[in-house]
């Protein structure tokens, strides 16, 4: 009975022992099938490094921030201290040290918690870190074991201590050693001495207590630890360690904030061209070396000039009430004009994730003028010095009369009448512009624009009848960068070239993987290129870029203000950079504010500050005229060349063959005659003094020349004044005085189509008759009084004949 007790024991024992070692060596090998496969392992993820066109870092693009170095470029003070303080059998074990195991199982019985102490070998420590999750269950220390074991099983010794080093996370945001060295000391992993070596070992068991930068007293404490653990096993001397131990922290950290605040617009079209060409996997996991075009000195000053003008309150500051960004925004890129590299971006007064410099499509204003009239030297055959007739044309025609209006208008409803294409464009006239454009065709200036590599016109754009293109009405707008871009092509003799951020892009094994080639193209020809040149040249010697003028070089550009002042430009170059800025709100709201307006003239004068300290250390290389261009002195209201009696003489630049071989004959001698102003006629003695004026005319023509002024208003009982139309006539010295309509200003016509000028009456005064009509010498003024008045007026007339070369 005895025997069969005992056998039915020792069965019952083998069944529970063969049931629970089977259930156990399942629960394994479950474990184990559930536990990753390393055989295609390469190393963790690696941070992608920017660097600006100098060779500096400018910032990086990473999931674990992590620069990966290999073994032999790290010191053997620090292989030995890690060895030392984590793994002291790394190079005995296979993976598992069991002595390990079972001492720190003795001290988590001891100490009540089974989890407390791991044990963990270095090989182990990688396993769970490239692998696994942090937490404390033995579900995980098995599938840690495992995986050690097929670490020691596939990589050398070697191999497992590089990878393990460039792994372990080592406080704040740095993975690996040599972005812990960087993090800490300011140097690369192969310079670090001794004690910074033993402070970087000691972080891997705590990195956050052991930190330098949080607690400096026990990062020293942990580390003089380390020191003490390898003097014990003779990786050091004792006259090494204690030098060590009594060596100063001396950490030397890059201002982080500082750092990511330079350049984040940049950094942000790097990182979304980086992605659009590798993906987002490589980019942030990679360990991609990026070089740049950013030229750092350049962008410091850009970031400076805007942030003083927000600080000193010349760039108002609103809090926007549909998000958190302050208003208005700024956007500034700068460009290389021969080569097309992006030197300067800003992208915002902020650090948020919408780059305005290449994302926000708003509308030119004027800054688009330059391709309607580059377009019309193209394709329409005008010239520099050809004649436009700035004055309002009919909108509408009704029976109607309250519904007939005036388009465009012209800035302050200031009219000039007859001008040549290079005072319309540097005084930014409407009129001239709208009217090359229905001359030429609207088809012309878009094609052209998107030769530019203007991307954002639409198909309505194109329309025949779409004729406020010329004022930069589009049906979405433009970005800056592609503004920057299009007018580097007048700077660069007609040559457009693609803009482009990134030059280079090598592998983490250091392989040339990228190279930038940008498209280029000719657009126009060098001719015509140093046409349009010379225009937006003289928009900032003489006109509305006048803020942006910088000594002793050539500045060429253009100003843009949208309606309601929601976008405000200017757009300009010299022969070496061209950089675009543009003012504006997010959601397109007027910047008429109580303190002040903003327009271009905001945007030019950051232009101007910026460029200037800029271009400052360049050399001063001004447009060059080409070999087939020459300068020609023209009669600017008549096109052709100035005679003896030309009022006055510009300028221009033509191509050979284009320029004009006739002079002019409007012009001749000049007479001096009173008039009254009531009644239009020939003034008498009998005229009072107020109404009698001065007027030009020329002697044989009888046309009457400037200078004066006419003003026209419409006479409309249903429209309140702020809606009637009305606007100045301002007659040049010399300019022929046209006939216009006086409610709209529209120039009268001769039957052939050209202007009606006023002439010379010969009809005495009816309203104050005399027997003879005021002479030159004669005034209406006492007899005490005549002589010094005569006298006065002959000075005048001497001055107008002076002028005119009237001898």
């Amino acid at each position: 009975m005895k025997k069969k007790t005992k056998a039915i024991f020792l069965i019952t024992f083998l069944l529970i022992f063969a049931l629970g070692t089977g259930a156990i060596l399942g629960a394994i090998t479950w474990i184990i099938q559930d536990t990753p496969d390393i055989s295609g392992y390469k190393g963790s993820s690696e941070a992608t490094l920017i660097y600006d066109s100098d060779g500096e870092l400018l910032t990086k693009l990473f999931k674990e921030n992590r620069v990966y170095v290999p073994l032999e470029r790290i010191p053997e003070d620090l292989k030995n201290a890690i060895i030392a303080i984590e793994d002291t059998k790394f190079y005995v074990h296979h993976g598992i040290d069991f002595w390990g195991i079972g001492r720190a199982f003795i001290n988590n019985i001891m100490k009540g918690d089974l989890r407390d102490q791991g044990a963990s070998t270095i090989t182990q420590q990688l396993a769970r870190n490239s692998f696994l999750s942090l937490n404390k269950t033995y579900y995980r220390k098995i599938q840690e074991a495992y995986l050690a074991v097929q670490f020691e099983r596939l990589y050398t010794k070697s191999e497992i201590l590089e990878m393990y080093l460039n792994e372990i996370f080592l406080g704040h945001s740095a993975y690996g050693v040599e972005t812990a060295s960087l993090q800490y000391f300011g140097k690369s992993v192969e310079n670090l001495d001794l004690a910074e070596a033993a402070l970087i070992a000691g972080l891997p068991q705590s990195p956050n207590n052991y930190s330098p930068l949080r607690n400096p007293k026990l990062a020293i404490k942990r580390r003089n630890i380390v020191l003490d653990r390898m003097y014990e096993l003779d990786y050091i001397s004792q006259k090494e360690r204690n030098k060590a131990k009594n060596a100063k922290l001396n950490l030397k950290t890059v201002k982080k904030e500082e750092k990511e605040k330079t350049a984040h617009y940049f950094a942000l079209y790097v990182r979304d061209q980086l992605i659009d060409r590798f993906g987002a996997a490589m980019v942030y996991n990679g360990g991609l070396q990026v070089h740049t075009t950013l030229d750092s000195k350049m962008q410091k000053l850009a970031e400076k000039t805007v942030n003083e003008k927000i600080k000193s309150g010349f760039i108002p500051s609103f809090q926007s009430q549909q998000g958190k960004n302050m208003q208005p925004q700024v956007s500034l890129i700068s460009l290389d004009v021969n080569n097309g590299a992006i030197r300067t971006m800003i992208g915002g007064r902020g650090t948020d994730q919408f780059n305005r410099a290449y994302q926000a499509v708003r509308q030119p204003g004027s800054a688009f003028k330059p391709m309607v009239y580059s377009a019309a030297l193209i394709k329409g055959g005008y010239t520099t010095g050809s004649v436009i007739n700035d004055l309002p044309m009919l909108a509408s025609k009704s029976d109607k009369n309250d519904e007939l209006s005036i388009w465009p208008r012209n800035y302050g409803d200031r009219y000039r009448g007859l001008i040549n294409l290079n005072t319309a464009l540097t005084n930014s006239v409407n009129i001239a512009a709208v009217k090359l454009i229905k001359d030429i065709g609207v088809e012309n200036v878009v094609d052209f624009s998107q030769k530019l590599g203007i991307s954002t016109l639409t198909k309505d754009d194109g329309l025949a009848d779409h004729y406020s293109l010329a004022l930069g009405g589009l049906n979405r707008g433009v970005t800056p960068i592609e503004m920057a871009s299009a007018y580097s092509a007048f700077a660069n003799k007609g040559i457009y070239t693609e803009p482009h951020a990134i030059t280079k892009v090598y592998d983490k094994h250091d392989k040339l993987i990228y190279e930038a080639k940008p498209k280029s193209k000719m657009v126009m020809s060098e001719a015509d290129s140093y046409l349009i040149t010379s225009m937006l040249k003289s928009v900032v010697n003489n006109g509305t870029g006048h803020r942006t003028q910088i000594k002793n070089r050539d500045v060429a550009g253009k100003t843009g203000t949208t309606n309601d002042y929601t976008d405000a430009w200017f757009v300009g170059y010299t022969s070496q950079i061209a950089t675009s800025v543009w003012i504006g709100e997010d959601t397109r709201r007027s910047m008429e504010y109580d303190v002040k307006t903003v327009s271009s003239g905001e945007a030019a004068q950051i232009w101007g500050d910026y460029m200037r300290a800029a271009v400052k250390d360049m050399p001063i290389i001004n447009f060059q005229m080409p070999e087939n261009v020459i300068e020609v002195d023209v009669d600017p209201y008549t096109g052709l060349l100035s005679n003896q009696y030309s009022p006055r003489i510009d300028v221009l630049p033509y191509k050979k063959g284009t320029e004009p071989t006739k002079k002019e004959s409007l012009h001749g001698p000049v007479e001096t005659v009173k008039v009254d102003k009531v009644s239009g006629m020939l003034a008498t003695e009998n005229c009072p003094a107020e109404q009698v004026e001065e007027r030009y005319y020329i002697k044989d023509s009888g046309i009457r020349i400037g200078p004066t002024q006419k003003w026209f208003k419409e006479s409309n009982p249903n429209k309140e004044y702020s809606e009637l139309t009305k606007g100045t006539y301002t007659v040049n010295t010399g300019e022929p005085v046209q006939e216009i309509d006086r409610e709209y200003g529209i120039p009268k016509t001769k039957r052939n189509g050209n202007p009606r000028y006023e002439t010379k009456t010969n009809r005495i005064c009816n309203l104050h008759p005399a027997a003879e009509p005021l002479t030159e010498n004669q005034d209406t003024e006492n007899k005490s009084d005549s002589d010094s008045n005569s006298n006065q007026s002959n000075s005048r007339i001497r001055n107008l004949f002076d002028i005119f070369g009237n001898n």
